[in-house]
């Protein structure tokens, strides 16, 4: 008789939950993506399709039987053409989900954060944005720990290690890896061809590069042509020449836990570069020179035979054609003893610390940055829009992706050796470590002025390594101890 008066019980219970609407519902949602690739050569042209199926599933609990209807707002200082491309299938993807492009954020990079800080005050930051600086980001209380999305996503297994043990503040992930791009160097063929200077193969080390620099100069000094544009008006050797003949170690040293500036290959790269700006191999014209040349730039106009340089910047290639009649090609970042490790640039997505719908926008992120789908969808954007070189490349293994950039790597010479090299890249520290920003503004502010007793020999590499490396872990430790 009990046992009868409890299933009569549970039968009820259950009636009465149904009757309350609890419902699950499974969405699934297949996207088809058609890619065509052409390769052209002067005889002939071959051309392949291959077609691409991509399935997604959802889970949403409900309790009116559909999803709930959520908008979300997106920003970044991309190409919002192409970002727009992206958001309408990821809409079609989740047809429960608006996404709004913000588009009133403006700059790029160090602006765009600030004008991010401005949208945070006034209560308005999009829910997933990109930011140039994710200390910068954290500092301000802008970010969401994105952790428990990241780690229950089985397609983070695929990013390279490299790249994602980047954007962590100790256990917490505060940043998404979206793109990687790459730092190579710019080549002035026609000037090499001018001077009768063979080209570098693509697989050269930095003893080549350095090399070649001074015969440019040697050859062209009586012409005002120098050996080297450097990295935004900085040889940058230190930060890249000991990890080519190191693979335990990344940029500028950072083996994961700490800076090695003491170490000899770190002094030696830096002293090599004082000699270079030294010989005046590096360009930096006198005022005498500017005015025999005038108001140009240099490089543009054919007066510099290499450019350490970003892949962000190989729009230069043809208008350095177009307008100068100059051909100029990508090689990769020159090797060492251990290999030939190529420098890469990170840039990051965050989601919002004030987004109401975390899990929501993280798939937002993902899809506008290393996840699969979105990455299909924004070569077929870019296929149809004509365009003939990619300057940016995904930061995980996706062999279909990386099969269809094949179409973009023909039309600059070295660019597809470069994408080869892009699986063992070490990224910078410059946009997530934390401290690390903080250790360069201590370097230059007006108590250490170390650029100004560098520049005028006043202390050498041998003497501020330690004492660098002694402040830079102090604040690294001292900032992911702080975000814990």
């Amino acid at each position: 008789m009990k046992k009868l008066f409890s299933l009569i019980i549970f039968v009820l219970l259950v009636f009465s939950v149904v009757a309350c609407g609890v419902e699950t519902t499974t969405q699934t949602t297949t996207a088809e993506t058609t890619s065509t690739t052409t390769q052209s050569t002067n005889s002939s042209t071959t051309q392949t399709s291959t077609s691409t199926t991509v399935t997604t599933t959802s889970t949403q609990p409900t309790t009116t039987g559909e999803p709930e209807e959520i908008t979300l707002s997106y920003a970044d200082w991309g190409n919002q053409e192409i970002n727009q491309v992206l958001i309408d299938a990821f809409m079609e993807q989740y047809p429960n989900i608006t996404v709004e492009l913000r588009t009133d954020i403006g700059g790029s990079g160090a602006e765009f954060t600030g004008n991010l800080i401005n949208a945070m005050v006034a209560g308005v930051l999009p829910d997933v944005f990109a930011i140039d600086n994710v200390p910068t980001g954290y500092y301000n209380g802008m970010l969401l720990d994105v952790s428990q999305y990241w780690d229950n996503d089985p397609d983070t297994q695929l990013v390279y290690d490299n790249i994602a043990n980047t954007g962590i503040f100790g256990d917490k992930r505060y940043a998404i890896p979206s793109f990687q791009f790459v730092k190579g160097i710019y080549i002035n063929i026609s000037l090499f061809e001018a001077y009768n200077i063979d080209l570098p193969e693509k697989d050269w080390n930095y003893s080549e590069f350095i090399a070649l620099a001074r015969e440019i100069r040697q050859a062209g000094r009586n012409d005002y042509v120098y050996g080297i544009d450097p990295w935004y008006g900085q040889l940058d050797f230190e930060t890249t020449f000991p990890m080519q003949d190191d693979a335990s170690i990344g940029y500028n040293t950072w083996d994961g836990t700490r800076f090695n500036f003491t170490s000899q290959a770190w002094i030696d790269a830096y002293n090599l570069k004082l000699d270079l700006m030294e010989e005046r191999v590096v360009a930096n014209y006198t005022e005498e020179e500017l005015e025999i040349i005038g108001d140009i730039w240099p490089w543009f106009e054919g007066l510099v035979g290499l450019k350490i340089d970003g892949s962000w910047n190989m729009w230069m290639i043809d208008e350095m054609y177009e307008s100068n009649g100059l051909e100029v090609g990508f090689w990769p970042y020159p090797g060492g003893s251990a290999g030939q490790f190529p420098p890469t640039i990170l840039d990051f997505l965050v989601v919002s610390s004030l987004t109401d719908y975390p899990e929501e926008a993280y798939l937002l992120a993902k899809w506008m940055s290393f996840g699969k789908e979105g990455w299909l969808l924004r070569l077929d954007a870019m296929k149809e829009r004509g365009d003939l070189y990619l300057d940016r490349y995904p930061i995980a293994d996706y062999p279909e992706v990386w099969d269809d950039i094949t179409y973009f790597s023909y039309y600059v010479e070295g660019l597809a050796e470069n994408i080869a090299l892009l699986p063992q890249g070490k990224p910078d520290t410059d946009k997530w470590l934390p401290g690390y920003k903080a250790f360069w503004e201590w370097v230059g502010n007006d108590e250490n002025d170390y650029w100004t007793r560098i520049n005028e020999g006043l202390v050498s590499p041998e003497v501020f390594a330690s004492e660098w490396e002694t402040q830079i872990n102090l604040m690294i430790q001292a900032a992911i101890e702080e975000s814990q």
